[in-house]
């Protein structure tokens, strides 16, 4: 399952992305982690949460962070929802241009039942086909 919020910068996106994650973290029975390009809400996250700062690892571009998410979810098999918190800011793409991204993404939920929530800053009024069916 992919879940994307996709709005302006200010809507809210991130607030509900929180709000998620401490609730699936304390009914979860697997791993939650949460995605994001710096360590400021680090703090706002339940413990039982494994935070990563992508700015600590050498990814840049949207195959690249594929490949990373291929690693984290190879690294360990109870990985239950990835929580990725400005994917634009995180990859340097523009939205019409992940298409192959979520297509890759698509496969990783499906193949190990992990449940990827993704915000994106963005027009809502132009939100990509390949990305509306997961809003």
């Amino acid at each position: 399952m992919i879940k994307v919020f996709y709005g302006k910068k200010g809507t809210g996106k991130t607030k509900h992305m929180l709000e998620s994650a401490n609730a699936l973290a304390k009914e979860s029975n697997g791993t939650v982690v949460y995605i994001d390009d710096s360590n400021e809400l680090m703090m706002k996250l339940s413990h039982k949460i494994r935070f990563i700062n992508i700015l600590d690892y050498p990814v840049s571009g949207a195959e690249p962070f594929l490949g990373f998410l291929c690693g984290v979810a190879s690294q360990n098999y109870d990985i239950e929802t990835v929580f990725i918190d400005g994917l634009t800011y995180i990859v340097h793409e523009n939205p019409e241009s992940l298409k192959t991204f979520f297509d890759g993404l698509e496969k990783i939920s499906a193949e190990h039942n992990a449940h990827f929530y993704i915000s994106i800053n963005g027009d809502e009024n132009n939100t990509p086909d390949f990305i509306a069916k997961f809003i």
